[in-house]
């Protein structure tokens, strides 16, 4: 007999990173918003909840103007609410954040300028998960896809349940890049994504 458990995810829209000079003049925002449930059919299935939320601000507050050579970094606290304990996955994406359409770069050449400076979670290292680049930049990350044996491929993969408060924080660098990419940017979204099974 398959019996059925509702897993719900939620998701987080990261906040926005301009790269340019300190003088640059960009709007930034943040905004969060959650949707999504999953249904997930197995045998082996326990009853309970997975109920991923934030503890505090869910947004990152970067930086919204970098010179080249200067870092900005984001935290975010998840929290398990539910009775059940689950496995942790990220996605990451990013757009041109320009709304007028005024870019001289494309989005991935902006994400190929952001070093990944920090990438930890629970207070570990996780950038030995990305598996192109030294240092791995923004795309590379977005780019990581790594599947583990999973239905649905993730950037970061089987990081531990958050319990009742675990950190995400990710910082970047904008490479020495001169005035190329003045008033250029990306727009940011990270998904976090609760599940009951690592093979999620």
């Amino acid at each position: 007999m398959d019996r059925k458990s509702t897993i719900t995810r939620r998701r987080l829209l990261g906040g926005l990173v301009t790269a340019g000079t300190a003088s640059a003049a960009a709007g930034a925002g943040t905004a969060a918003y959650f949707t999504d449930t999953e249904a997930s059919s197995d045998n082996q299935v326990s009853t309970g909840t997975l109920t991923l939320g934030f503890d505090g601000t869910a947004a990152f507050d970067f930086s919204a103007s970098l010179a080249p050579g200067e870092t900005t970094q984001g935290t975010v606290t998840l929290v398990n609410a539910g009775s059940l304990p689950g496995s942790l996955d990220v996605d990451v994406q990013y757009t041109n954040s320009d709304a007028r359409n005024n870019s001289k770069k494309t989005a991935r050449e902006v994400a190929e300028r952001l070093d990944v400076t920090t990438l930890t979670y629970g207070g570990t290292d996780r950038t030995g998960q990305i598996t192109d680049g030294s240092p791995p930049t923004l795309h590379d990350l977005a780019t990581n896809d790594r599947s583990g044996g999973e239905t649905t491929p993730n950037d970061l993969i089987d990081l531990p349940d958050p319990a009742s408060g675990a950190d995400f924080t990710v910082g970047f660098q904008l490479q020495n890049v001169g005035n190329q990419f003045k008033k250029e940017g990306v727009a940011i979204t990270v998904t976090f994504q609760l599940n009951q099974h690592d093979s999620q």
